[in-house]
């Protein structure tokens, strides 16, 4: 993504072409990414990850220029297809983190994991490729699904969105389950802001604001600027460093531009509204 926007910006082929060369290396591996350095056993519980169609439903309109239209059309009819139809499990009205090949629910630690952070920040992925399509109705179900998921995986008595839940109620594998983190957080505002724009939905409004008040309240840092980006359950700072190995100048910045963009074409509509 990052070579892609670079090549762009700057006009030179070689940048280009490493991001192209990586794109179709990521296409190529898709089946199996890790390849001989995997860690499962043959056989033994195979599972579909979600982490590279939501990936792909961004990553191809980030690096369009680049490739050729047929398979922009296609990435983007295979990312729709696996994140709506293939994660999104409609009978809990969630998107899980792993199936089955064949698309069925697993019952295993991997297998219930929810993380809602995951499914929002795809869902405004889906509201974007929605757009191009003129999909109303694709618009409508994403936005449906995003509201449930921060239902689901907003912390009721203290505040915030868990970092992981397990869909059968059990105790979750990870650790880490009852963090609040940066990215969730700013990844639900830009969802909840673009569900607003393009439906009018007043439950998103309500959820933006709800999500801003908690963000800037917690995680930004109102001395030195940036945000923290790992609070305990209770809000408070857990670690008060500002990068690290996962946490990079992405996700904030990102959000923030986001929000802003979106946030004007709401207030033009607001000031069109007002002036019929």
């Amino acid at each position: 993504m990052a070579f892609g926007q670079l090549s762009q910006a700057s006009g030179i082929k070689e940048y280009g072409e490493i991001a192209y060369q990586t794109f179709n290396n990521i296409l190529a591996k898709q089946d199996n990414p890790k390849g001989i350095y995997t860690k499962n056993f043959p056989g033994t519980r195979p599972l579909k990850s979600f982490s590279l169609p939501m990936i792909l439903s961004n990553l191809v309109l980030e690096i369009e220029h680049l490739l050729p239209a047929s398979l922009v059309e296609e990435t983007i009819d295979k990312a729709i297809h696996e994140v709506m139809e293939v994660f999104y499990q409609s009978d809990i009205n969630l998107i899980v983190e792993a199936v089955k090949p064949d698309g069925s629910m697993s019952d295993t630690y991997e297998g219930r994991v929810i993380n809602p952070g995951h499914g929002l920040e795809a869902l405004w992925f889906i509201m974007e490729l929605a757009v191009r399509r003129n999909d109303s109705a694709l618009i409508e179900k994403a936005t449906g699904i995003a509201l449930n998921i921060l239902e689901y995986g907003w912390d009721q008595e203290r505040g915030g969105i868990f970092y992981f839940l397990d869909r059968l109620g059990k105790p979750p594998l990870q650790l880490e389950w009852d963090q609040k983190l940066w990215w969730v957080h700013a990844e639900a505002i830009v969802c909840m802001l673009k569900a607003y724009q393009y439906t009018g939905n007043e439950q998103c409004w309500n959820w933006f604001k709800k999500l801003h008040n908690y963000s800037f309240k917690h995680f930004a840092d109102a001395e030195y600027g940036e945000w923290f980006g790992y609070l305990n359950r209770e809000g408070e700072v857990l670690l008060p460093l500002k990068g690290g190995k996962w946490k990079g100048c992405f996700h904030v910045p990102r959000s923030l531009f986001q929000a802003w963009k979106s946030l004007e074409v709401i207030q033009q509509k607001e000031v069109a509204k007002q002036t019929v």
